[in-house]
């Protein structure tokens, strides 16, 4: 971390070369020696003497030792001095004592040569450890300027490989000047050209200016040339002020130019000295633009803009990986010359850094086929980005940005990403009569046997595997036997048609009932055909035949027509027949009020990131539409209609009507519905997850200044504000559900002791179930993981005493209606305030559990319980150097309870008129263990990763940790 980190001395190793008369000899000879030696290395006191000196500092904690010049530590008579063998000699001499007497201490090499010269000096690992890459350097200038990979490509590949255990020393500048000796003549004059057209920046073959200047404090530039730095092959080192954009002084003699004081503060002599600004060997930088009054650490510091915070963050994101440092690099050749990019991978670690060295914006194609199926996430910001396929990987880049992406396998896709089979590997389903060549008794005699055959084709092998690879099929990982049409309906419109088949899955664990409408587009019919044509390629099936008519077979949710004549059949009421039962569209009053051109409404790609598919027509409407089918009263639409239409509850989203199958044996079941479109700013949890983000990393920044005691109790300001608005809404929503309207399937009823028994007992079970799940199936944890699920295993007795505990039932509480799956993702941030979504309830309980009345604590306990995911997701999303922090992590805490506490006051305010609503912390606290437990059995089925989260929930709620 910056200033306070690594310590080392940069000692001068020129031994013969030193004055004799300067202060520094005589105390260095009289110290060790008492006079003047013999300066000959093959003299065993001089040896001796440098080894006493450096085990000085050393013993210090000095970590290494920079060696000046090391190529002409040995004079010899006849020679030019440079490389000799004695030298080498000398080097491991000191390397051997150092080993031998201390541990991770290093020696780095200063050997201005080229490459395969400076390959010399770490020996056979026996030398020195480090070695500075002084061609790398003017390269990466010269790459800016030319805006084109190739200087840096060229020298990379002529570096040779250095055995394991030393490393590179990457930089950009030092304490002399840029220097210009590892370039060609005309490389030199081109630099001289570019970077010190003014000749009074020259001196010796090299540039005496800062990075900021060089780069023309373009800050673009300057973080390109970081970003480049901290990702190369090697260890980066920073040269003082450039992490702020110092400036320099060419006025100044000799390299003294850029060495000027540090700038900490707009204080006297820039914080660096309290002596009278006359009496200094070199003057800080004045001026308005580098000048120490307005460029300096102290003002940089509060600022989380600033060049000095970025640069934090890109330090402490580097050291998530070691593949940054030790990792082996593959550099990319994509066509676009301007783009430098390259992968770093050690072990199972792999980072991709890509750049853009163009003054423009600039698109890229790279070939990642090797890292197929990696989910490339961003890591500044912990984006993911799309998977890599088959076909190169196309990105964009602004002006001199650069991007580094972690490849990982584990990583989820974004949520609005669909994935595209290749229609190349698609199947092909001959067709001789449309949608009735699936149904034998549609058929001509003579094609019997046809539709048979293509039926079983259709059932045993297209639907599957088109199944098996969707988001919304809910058993990941189990293979179906057979996807059988047990119920279908053609509908036929004006120029086309669509099966709406109810699929049973075979194979699939559990009630795998499942909606999967379908479409076909033909080629070379007709315009509008082609534009169906490349949407349903995005959810294609198979390809299709008739004749010498092809096309494609695929989910008629992407096709726009469908999805426009659904909407409208739900407004008129339409009902359609299937083969065992019938279909029926049904507008809400609130529906056939509306006066909407829908065929004008331009319809959205679906969007498929759960166990449903959602699209939006226009600003509109919402049509969601349900895959698995349960059989039953939808509580989702039955609860959205009673809100809509009965209560008039203004803060969720308007019920404008459904579609529902109805079978000839009574079967009733819910296969899409349409609702009103609420404009909003994505969902509470991005919301929460966000700011909670923004304010650890601005707290993580002010810690790695300062390693001073804070005051860590924020006030958060307006998130609590919006967050007891949350409560509020949350409270009025209770409030409707709890009214009298004559509806027997939401009227409130009072609650008895026989209710709290039995939570009572529901709760014990769920303790033993959980506890059960969790012993069979420990071993598959993460170690921190397990230690926390051993913890809680021998705990069991204290978990079902909480939950046995009698609790008299507090005057006047009623049993309601209420969310039952209510957490940070259900709700939409609309401005400042919110709107409550998706009434389905937890999907693992079944139609009739989600619809019984109970206490509306539960969702309280949910939304409670979606904080402390939020503080934990937080924390893991952190850089892992500083996950672990005791202070970010008290300061997660204190958010957290800061959070609840503005949440549930805002909620007790608002159900005070109705106090049995609010009542029962007891109760509430029941429900948040019993929330835990079930959080705990679904991340052990589902993300094993994540079970640290509800096993730490649950131990807080048995031991809750100090209020302060």
């Amino acid at each position: 971390q910056l200033y306070q980190g690594t310590r080392i001395i940069f000692t001068d190793t020129e031994i013969s070369n030193w004055t004799w008369d300067s202060v520094a000899k005589q105390y260095f000879w009289h110290r060790f020696f008492g006079h003047q030696p013999d300066l000959n290395f093959d003299n065993p006191a001089v040896l001796e003497a440098v080894l006493k000196t450096m085990r000085f500092w050393l013993d210090m904690g000095v970590d290494g030792f920079r060696l000046d010049a090391i190529p002409y530590l040995i004079e010899r008579d006849g020679t030019s001095n440079e490389n000799l063998p004695e030298t080498h000699s000398v080097i491991k001499k000191l390397r051997t004592a150092i080993d031998a007497e201390y541990k991770n201490r290093f020696l780095l090499a200063e050997a201005n040569m080229w490459p395969e010269d400076v390959r010399e000096y770490f020996g056979d690992g026996d030398e020195c450890h480090m070695a500075y890459h002084f061609p790398l350097m003017p390269r990466m200038y010269m790459a800016i300027a030319q805006e084109d990979r190739h200087p840096i490509t060229e020298i990379m590949q002529q570096t040779p490989e250095i055995p394991d255990g030393c490393q590179w020393a990457i930089f950009l500048r030092n304490h002399d000047e840029l220097t210009l000796e590892m370039v060609t003549n005309k490389e030199r004059d081109y630099m001289y050209n570019m970077y010190a057209a003014d000749k009074r920046a020259r001196i010796n073959l090299g540039i005496r200016r800062r990075l900021a200047p060089l780069m023309d404090n373009d800050i673009d530039r300057i973080k390109l040339m970081n970003g480049m730095l901290l990702s190369m092959p090697g260890s980066p080192i920073i040269y003082y002020g450039d992490e702020i954009g110092m400036g320099d002084n060419v006025f100044v003699g000799d390299r003294n130019g850029v060495r000027t004081p540090m700038q900490w503060s707009p204080e006297r002599n820039a914080g660096f000295s309290q002596a009278h600004p006359q009496t200094l060997y070199l003057q800080p930088i004045l001026g308005s633009l580098y000048g120490y009054e307005a460029l300096n650490v102290e003002a940089q510091a509060r600022d989380t803009s600033s060049l000095l915070s970025w640069t934090k963050r890109m330090l402490a994101v580097r050291k998530t990986s070691h593949a940054f440092g030790r990792g082996k690099r593959i550099w990319l050749k994509p066509g676009n010359r301007k783009i430098l990019a390259y992968v770093s991978s050690y072990e199972d670690d792999i980072i991709l850094s890509v750049f853009n060295l163009s003054r423009a914006a600039q698109p890229v194609e790279l070939d990642l086929s090797a890292w197929k199926s990696a989910v490339p996430v961003e890591m500044l910001g912990r984006v993911s980005f799309p998977p890599i396929g088959e076909l190169p990987y196309l990105l964009t880049l602004p002006s001199h940005g650069f991007y580094w992406f972690r490849l990982s396998q584990e990583a989820d896709m974004p949520p609005w990403h669909q994935e595209r089979t290749p229609l190349q590997d698609l199947p092909t389903l001959v067709l001789f009569d449309g949608w009735a060549s699936f149904f034998r008794e549609r058929a001509m005699p003579w094609r019997i046997g046809m539709a048979e055959r293509m039926r079983q084709q259709f059932e045993i092998e297209t639907l599957p595997r088109y199944i098996e690879q969707q988001r919304w099929y809910a058993s990941k990982g189990s293979a179906i036997e057979r996807a059988r049409l047990v119920d279908h309906a053609v509908w036929d419109s004006a120029d086309t048609s669509w099966m709406l088949p109810i699929l049973e899955l075979d194979g699939a664990p559990g009630d795998a009932t499942y909606f999967a409408p379908l479409a076909l587009a033909w080629e070379d019919r007709e315009d509008r055909e082609e534009e169906r044509l490349n949407a349903l390629g995005h959810a294609a099936l198979s390809k299709v035949r008739q004749q010498a008519s092809v096309g494609l077979l695929g989910d008629a949710y992407f096709d726009h027509a469908f999805c426009r004549a659904l909407v409208t059949a739900v407004r008129d009421g339409l009902d359609l027949n299937t083969a065992h039962g019938q279909l029926r569209f049904r507008p809400s009053a609130r529906f056939t009020e509306r006066e909407l051109d829908i065929a004008a409404l331009p319809v959205s790609r679906p969007s498929g990131n759960s166990s449903n598919t959602v699209i939006m027509l226009g600003e509109s409407l919402f049509l969601k539409g349900y895959r698995r089918l349960r059989e039953g009263i939808n509580p989702e639409l039955e609860m959205g209609r009673y809100l809509t239409e009965d209560v008039a509850y203004a803060h969720c989203v308007p019920v404008l009507g459904a579609l529902e199958y109805f079978g000839n044996d009574g079967q009733v079941m819910t296969l899409a519905m349409v609702q009103a479109h609420v404009a909003n700013q994505g969902d509470g949890w991005d919301f929460t997850l966000s700011y909670l983000d923004r304010h650890l990393e601005a707290l993580r920044i002010r810690m790695v200044h300062t390693a001073d005691a804070m005051d860590l109790d924020e006030t958060h300001g307006g998130f609590l504000s919006q967050i007891a608005m949350l409560g509020q809404r949350t409270a009025e929503l209770h409030l409707a559900l709890a009214r009298r309207t004559g509806h027997a399937a939401f009227d409130p009823e009072p609650m008895t002791a026989d209710d709290l028994a039995a939570q009572r007992a529901r709760a014990c079970g769920e303790v033993d179930d959980t506890l059960a799940l969790l012993r069979a199936q420990v071993h598959r944890l993460p170690d921190a993981a397990q230690t926390m699920a051993h913890e809680l295993m021998a705990l069991q007795q204290m978990l079902r005493s909480r939950c046995e505990a009698e609790h008299p039932v507090p005057e006047g509480s009623l049993k309601t209606r209420f969310h039952g799956d209510y957490h940070l993702g259900q709700v939409l941030v609309c401005g400042h305030d919110f709107t409550i979504i998706d009434f389905e309830g937890e999907p693992a309980r079944s139609f009739a559990q989600r619809r019984a009345k109970g206490s509306p604590l539960r969702d309280v306990a949910g939304m409670l319980r979606s904080f402390s995911y939020a503080r934990w997701s937080a924390l893991r999303r952190i850089h892992t150097d500083t996950q672990h922090d005791p202070r970010l992590a008290e300061a997660a805490r204190l958010w957290e309870r800061a959070t609840r506490e503005a949440f549930l006051q805002a909620y007790r305010a608002t159900c005070a008129p109705v106090g049995p609503l609010a009542a029962s912390d007891t109760l509430l606290a029941l429900f948040e263990l019993e929330k835990a437990l079930y959080e705990l059995r679904y991340e052990i089925d589902n993300r094993a990763d994540w079970t640290a989260v509800p096993l730490r929930g649950i131990l807080d709620l048995l031991h809750p940790p100090p209020a302060s």
